[in-house]
């Protein structure tokens, strides 16, 4: 099987091809080639496809019965190979191939002996009838070409999917024909096919060499085609009628098959139907092929080779002869177990690009290579000759190169990823496994026909290397992908293509919660550790100082920081997506390389010290404070994340470099990126990071460990108090207890009812501010933790109405919970909280922090329409019982400063 050419060698630099015509009609292309060498094409528009199934292989047959000697069926006596023989000994080399729409002869040979190779190489166009001796030594010899190629795994792979491809077109039938269709034939059956199908109109010429100035040449060739091609030889004849059988391009489903052979280890073959290679999609289809499996930067190359080393060989391409052609890619494998896990990720490539569509860089390349396989086109006389043909004798416009290329140039991202979405159908889909015929009976092709519906169906989310899915809603704006790589970090990815920003959040298990219950050196010592890791983070690495990092960072209209709270440490960045490839790199080195100076931790420290010191003068503050102290006997949720006056003094570099080898391991690791990058790129930075984090933990050992669970405080067995009289204007209150976690299921059913109470709309700010003027502020707060967190309400009121205040929260959340909310106010309830929600999760940082950090603690992803759902799932009596459990029954403490 031959394959065309790329559509994209126009050859105007070398001067326009010139046409004419032979007496019959044939058309006879010229084209200059300044150099040494000529070339001459013979193109008859007669291939495999132009068979009936009784004829399988006959158009390849003549090819090879062409060569033999024209007169020896005159003569009686068997081909002596004179015709070869006259060529080779000028210089030239002699050759042909068959492929589904044309047999095309050619020869090459040096300049100067043109004419002489040319009127040998004319000789086989004499119309021939066959020596038998000629046929049965020729059948022989392609039976055993045919024995060569069943026993070629990459052939049978091939064959198969052409095969399952083209189930009623002839495409789907071996060009050499089959062992029955060869066995069968006779002389007189090809002898009538040859007849039928080398005729005039079936015929044109291309010359490719140097040709003198004043057309001497020109003239002095044409003369040897006439007399070898002309009317005196071929007479003018009309093209054979027939029309070929049209293959379906949408099947009810994909089709597999699996195919036993002699192998050690499998293959497999996929194809999508396209359409022909004139169609108005082609272009597009060209550079998606080229994208998906052009050379080894392409998608199912780094994925299948680099990425996984789920194959030891990778190649795709368009194929589009005279009809319908296909889109197709292939892997070699080196186990059979890798079959399966090898077909998902192909598949899940061709999803990614139906989402996605390509990256700038992408297109670039595949039309840079487009552009460039026209000069290397333009270096041989067999290259022109070879694509003068194809444009003119298949295509019907020799120019079409110049007007592809022009095409080519104009296809965006856009029109890349439309095709995708429109070709990328499991019902346009064909496969093929080759297995060792010891496993071939155990794979089952039904798995492969679900999971190509699985994945390519047009209402399912991708599913490349996914560990968990959300279920496709058209609302939503936040298309997730979850991801575990090999060292067992977790990865979430937000698609925003139509964002100019990327942001990039790492977090772990850390901060004060495991700073406290899991030390390195003891728990009052170590208060603090975390707030200053974040703050010294992005201070240095073993090749940057922290100037220079900040100079990259701000150069590029970036920001980065580390970050530590109760429950967490990490590093987030946000910048602008055309600098993903720089600032990437750079946040990974941060991330893992970090020096922690101790010229950068003092500056810290005094930050910190600072931070601790102003506690106190804020009444707000320092209420909160005293509330959790109280609250929290027992847990670490009672501390503070800043640390003590008496402990950041004495929190080194030492210590702060072991708590990150502690922390940051590949197993407690959490990556969440959000913005416009691309999925490439993405994926060699995630293998370069999880690389670098594996190193890393190996390096490594830890001092201490992040706790994945710690006892829940205690639940309160009477209420408290804790007050601190400064003598200010306003006394801060804040009533409350223990809250709930972040896993739990009545989570929901306490945000919407902190919904309820709060806002200006809200129970609290009416009954305390609008109706009694109790206060200028007043709200619900509540913190959920991987442990038991608080819930509680705030208000800052005039010391004289303090007791009026803690008796107003007390009546209002004692109604709530007995009588529970009106229809209206869990409508704009629900209202409130599904468009806050959105309104919060508009950037990219924000996104990328939210659900990085929902995937840390175990928080089970919902798209924004499951969110919406199970918040229409509370009811009245919901928000009564968590209001009862959480704020009325339980025993409360009472924080007061002022």
């Amino acid at each position: 099987m031959r394959k065309h050419p790329r559509q994209n060698a126009p050859f105007s630099l070398l001067g326009a091809p010139e046409e004419t015509k032979l007496s019959n009609g044939i058309p006879v292309i010229f084209q200059h080639y300044d150099g040494p060498v000529a070339a001459s094409y013979w193109w008859v528009k007669t291939g495999s496809a132009d068979e009936s199934p009784a004829e399988a292989g006959f158009a390849h047959f003549l090819e090879h019965m062409l060569f033999k000697d024209a007169a020896a069926k005159e003569t009686g006596r068997a081909s002596s190979g004179k015709t070869a023989r006259t060529i080779e000994g000028l210089g030239g080399d002699i050759n042909a191939y068959t492929g589904f729409d044309q047999t095309v002869y050619h020869v090459t040979c040096a300049a100067h002996h043109w004419e002489k190779v040319l009127d040998a190489f004319g000789s086989m166009a004499a119309p021939q009838r066959f020596l038998r001796q000629d046929f049965e030594r020729e059948r022989e010899v392609i039976l055993e070409e045919l024995k060569k190629n069943e026993d070629s795994p990459g052939r049978q792979l091939f064959q198969n999917l052409f095969a399952l491809t083209y189930r009623k077109h002839p495409y789907g039938r071996p060009v050499i024909g089959t062992l029955k269709s060869l066995k069968n034939a006779g002389v007189r059956d090809l002898e009538a096919f040859y007849r039928r199908n080398y005729v005039s109109a079936k015929m044109g010429i291309v010359l490719v060499g140097p040709f003198a100035g004043n057309g001497s040449r020109q003239k002095a060739l044409l003369k040897v085609l006439e007399r070898r091609f002309g009317s005196a030889v071929l007479a003018s004849r009309p093209a054979p009628g027939g029309v070929r059988p049209v293959e379906p391009a949408i099947r009810d489903k994909a089709a597999f098959k699996v195919v036993s052979f002699d192998v050690k280890t499998p293959s497999i073959g996929i194809s999508f139907r396209v359409p022909e290679l004139q169609h108005p999609d082609i272009p597009a289809l060209d550079l998606l092929a080229g994208i998906l499996g052009m050379g080894e930067l392409s998608r199912v190359y780094q994925r299948l080779f680099y990425q996984t080393s789920l194959a030891t060989e990778v190649s795709g391409g368009l194929y589009v002869p005279g009809d319908s052609g296909m889109l197709y890619a292939q892997a070699e494998l080196d186990s059979i177990e890798k079959a399966q896990p090898a077909l998902e990720t192909l598949l899940g490539e061709c999803r990614r690009l139906r989402e996605e569509g390509p990256t700038r860089e992408e297109l670039s390349r595949v039309i840079v290579n487009a552009e460039s396989e026209r000069l290397y086109a333009t270096q041989t006389a067999d290259g022109m000759a070879g694509r003068l043909g194809f444009t003119r004798f298949v295509l019907g416009d020799l120019g079409f190169d110049e007007k592809y290329l022009a095409q080519l140039r104009a296809v965006d991202a856009e029109s890349v990823r439309e095709v995708a979405r429109k070709y990328f159908d499991h019902r346009r889909l064909s496969g093929i496994v080759l297995m060792p015929k010891d496993s071939a009976s155990a794979y089952d092709v039904n798995e492969s026909v679900e999971l190509s519906s699985r994945i390519l169906d047009s209402q399912v989310e991708s599913l490349l290397a996914p560990r968990t899915r959300a279920p496709a809603v058209k609302k939503t704006s936040l298309p997730i992908e979850m991801i575990t790589l090999n060292s067992g970090a977790k990865v979430a990815f937000f698609s925003r293509p139509d964002s100019q920003v990327f942001s990039v959040h790492t977090s772990m298990l850390g901060g004060v919660r495991s700073e406290v219950s899991h030390p390195v050196e003891n728990q009052e010592k170590d208060w603090g550790t975390s707030n200053l890791m974040a703050l010294t983070w992005t201070k240095g690495t073993s090749s940057k100082t922290g100037k220079e990092i900040s100079a990259l960072v701000e150069g590029h209209a970036a920001g980065m920081e580390g970050f530590s709270g109760r429950n967490s440490v990490g590093l987030q960045m946000t910048g602008l997506a055309r600098d993903w490839e720089l600032l990437s790199g750079l946040f990974q080195e941060v991330l893992v390389d970090c020096s922690f100076p101790e010229e950068e931790i003092e500056h810290s420290r005094r930050v910190a010290e600072d931070s601790l010191r102003s506690i106190d003068d804020h009444s707000a503050q320092l209420c909160s404070r005293l509330f959790l102290e109280t609250l929290f006997e027992h847990h670490p949720y009672g501390k503070t994340v800043h640390g003590s006056l008496e402990s950041v003094p004495g929190i080194d570099g030492d210590k702060i470099r072991a708590f990150h080898r502690a922390w940051l391991r590949p197993e407690h690791l959490v990556v969440s990126v959000s913005g416009a990058v691309p999925r490439q790129k993405l994926e060699t930075w995630l293998l370069n990071l999880d690389r670098t984090i594996s190193d890393f933990a190996t390096s490594h050992s830890p001092q201490t460990t992040a706790p994945r669970t710690l006892p829940d405080e205690p639940v309160l067995k009477g209420p408290r108090w804790v007050e601190r009289r400064l003598g200010r204007e306003q006394v801060h209150l804040l009533v409350g207890g223990l809250g709930t976690r972040v896993t739990a299921e009545d989570r929901h059913a306490i945000r919407l009812m902190q919904t309820i109470l709060g806002g200006q709309s809200g129970r609290l700010f009416i009954e305390l501010r609008e109706k009694k003027s109790l206060a200028y502020s007043v709200a619900p707060l509540s913190f959920e933790g991987i442990e038991r967190g608080y819930v509680g309400t705030y208000i800052a009121t005039a010391p004289e109405k303090q007791e009026q205040a803690v008796a107003g929260i007390r009546a209002v959340l004692e109604k709530l919970a007995e009588r529970g909310p009106t229809a209206g106010e869990m409508k704009r309830a629900k209202e409130f909280f599904l468009g806050r929600r959105a309104m919060d999760l508009q950037g990219d940082s924000a996104i990328a922090a939210h659900f990085g950090l929902e995937l840390l603690y175990g928080i089970p992803y919902f798209t924004e329409a499951k969110v919406a759902e199970r918040i229409s799932r509370i009811h009245a009596e919901d928000i009564k019982r968590v209001c009862r459990n959480y704020l009325v029954r339980p025993h409360m403490v009472t924080s007061t400063v002022g």
